[in-house]
């Protein structure tokens, strides 16, 4: 669909059958790819930069301004809701930010550069990890608390991609664990095309011999 297939199935492992090395290559759509790229680093750095910079930091800002006699016993709650509203505005804009400059970045590309470049991400294991966690998380979040939910459960998502990016990984079998080994993948696009080109003319002359 919109010439993604080969990057969602590589994405979710949902349907490993799907997979195999010369799909895993194929890039029809690069741009989509790289604006959805852009999206996920917009996002995942949103997060981090409202949950653990903006908000802490913009709640010491509106505490210290309170006065008081104007404190009242919902003040408090109020700046943590204010806060709480920044952060899911940043995540709002990442979805503007993110792909818009991945985009931009993409036209100083040819697009079979762009196209090697899509490949080159989908092999990245440990970032993606971290992208699969960040969905998860957020669809989590966003359940129990729409954008400002959504925030936390990135933020949470994350942490837990990197602690087992370092530590888990080592000691415990992947709950995910992507179908094409490291040792099956092609170098780039343009050895896949190769292959795949090979490979069709091979089973056209099989087929016309046994007409």
């Amino acid at each position: 669909v919109f010439g993604l297939d080969a990057w969602f199935h590589n994405f979710t492992q949902f349907t490993p059958q799907a997979l195999n090395p010369e799909v895993l290559a194929e890039v029809p759509a690069p741009y989509k790819e790289i604006a959805i790229y852009g999206t996920f680093k917009s996002v995942e750095a949103a997060s981090i930069m409202g949950g653990l910079i903006v908000h802490p930091i913009y709640r010491w800002y509106l505490t210290k301004r309170l006065r008081p006699e104007e404190t009242t016993p919902n003040s408090h709650k109020i700046i943590r809701s204010t806060c709480r509203k920044m952060q899911g505005r940043l995540l709002l804009a990442s979805f503007v930010v993110g792909p818009s400059v991945a985009l931009l970045w993409s036209t100083t590309l040819s697009q079979s550069e762009l196209a090697n470049h899509c490949y080159s991400l989908r092999r990245r294991r440990e970032e993606l990890t971290i992208d699969r966690c960040t969905v998860a998380g957020g669809l989590i979040g966003w359940y129990w608390k729409r954008f400002q939910g959504a925030v936390d459960g990135i933020n949470v998502g994350i942490t837990y991609a990197l602690f087992n990016n370092k530590v888990l990984a080592k000691y415990t079998s992947p709950m995910m664990k992507d179908k094409i080994a490291d040792g099956d993948q092609y170098a780039n696009v343009e050895e896949a095309m190769k292959h795949k080109s090979r490979l069709d003319k091979f089973l056209a002359k099989k087929d016309g011999q046994n007409v």
